[in-house]
């Protein structure tokens, strides 16, 4: 009994620690400026056949090109990251760890359907010139210079990233494009869909100023929903797996198996952060008004990709054929399953 009791004091304690540490962990250093330019959030991205899911939002030219230099580590955010600089003087975030796989999926497959999304590439192995030992992250270092498993983000020069935006309070509430973007997040098993993720990005197109509303920060995808205290996982094709997606419809909404608040102990230790709680209750909500007819429009627009296309979103990734197969199983499978909220409305309104 006293051994039970000293691991359950010891889970609580951990607990309590990590949300104390939350706020920490979300905060970037960014200057929160007030955004300018006309509100974007989708883009219609034409003919989804000819979009090329190998690079996503980047290209083969933007591409980070070797050798990489070390210039500094950053405390932010849960996973283990850094900053570097490649052949052409650009400055990348390297991000190490169990995101890195499926962030670069995850921000191919939304940009692929008209949002934006940033650059990711991924590198099985890369070597960083003067890199010195990580204090978060080590464990990805082979020898002193080569790392494994990193994800690459770029820094880009006239690209100014502003305050975030709220799920619920913005210029597309109650659009199809807006509940769109929530079904990828859900169809993703996106579980940190906090708007402390959702950013504004100000840039210039073509003389035209934009305030483009993104999800950023994606990667904790492709694995299991849950709250603090309960079983979430990422990049986790097991769980992936045996996730449900859609478990029905109510008065015109979809109810998706979609829960983030904290469960057990974690629900009990998050009443010392009440925002932690709030913030998760907030995001779990705001997945709870995606209408029947704008659910089934972006299974409409899912549908036009090719399997091929996303196979070539698990390749940039260096997933195993196996691995890319399983996946990509699931994600037809979520298609289908929008798209059948299509022909049972359909059946619906024939009886009427």
């Amino acid at each position: 009994m006293f051994a039970t009791a000293g691991k359950n004091s010891l889970f609580l304690l951990l607990v309590i620690t990590m949300l104390v540490a939350v706020p920490v962990m979300g905060q970037k250093k960014t200057n929160e400026t007030a955004p300018t330019g006309v509100p974007v959030l989708w883009r219609d991205p034409g003919d989804l056949a000819k979009r090329d899911l190998r690079y996503g939002p980047g290209s083969a030219e933007l591409a980070p090109v070797a050798p990489f230099a070390y210039v500094g580590e950053e405390s932010t955010g849960e996973s283990p990251k850094f900053r570097i600089t490649d052949a052409r003087g650009d400055t990348w975030v390297v991000k190490l760890g169990v995101e890195a796989q499926a962030e670069t999926v995850a921000t191919r497959i939304i940009w692929s359907v008209g949002y934006f999304a940033d650059e990711a590439y991924y590198f099985d192995r890369v070597e960083i010139k003067n890199l010195p030992k990580l204090s978060r992250g080590q464990e990805f270092v082979e020898g002193k210079t080569v790392i494994r498993g990193a994800r690459f983000e770029p820094k880009r020069k006239g690209i100014e990233r502003g305050i975030n935006w709220d799920w619920e309070e913005n210029p597309f509430v109650r659009t199809r494009e807006l509940d769109g973007l929530k079904v990828l997040m859900v169809l993703l098993g996106n579980y940190d869909t906090r708007v402390a993720n959702n950013k504004i990005l100000t840039a210039n197109n073509g003389g035209t100023v934009e305030a483009r509303y993104v999800a950023t920060d994606v990667g904790a995808t492709l694995g299991k929903v849950g709250g603090l205290g309960g079983k979430r996982s990422k990049n986790s094709l097991e769980d992936f797996q045996s996730s449900k997606f859609i478990t029905g419809v109510e008065n015109g909404f979809v109810k998706f198996d979609y829960s983030t608040k904290p469960k057990g102990m974690g629900k009990f230790a998050s009443f010392f952060k009440p925002s932690y709680r709030s913030s998760q209750a907030k995001k779990e909500n705001a997945m709870k008004t995606i209408t029947v007819e704008n659910a089934r429009w972006m299974g409409s627009v899912l549908a036009q990709l090719s399997d091929e296309q996303l196979r070539d979103a698990f390749r940039a990734a260096g997933y195993d054929t196996a691995t890319m197969e399983g996946f990509i199983k699931v994600i037809r499978a979520r298609i289908a399953e929008l798209n059948s909220l299509q022909a049972a409305s359909a059946t619906a309104a024939a009886v009427k």
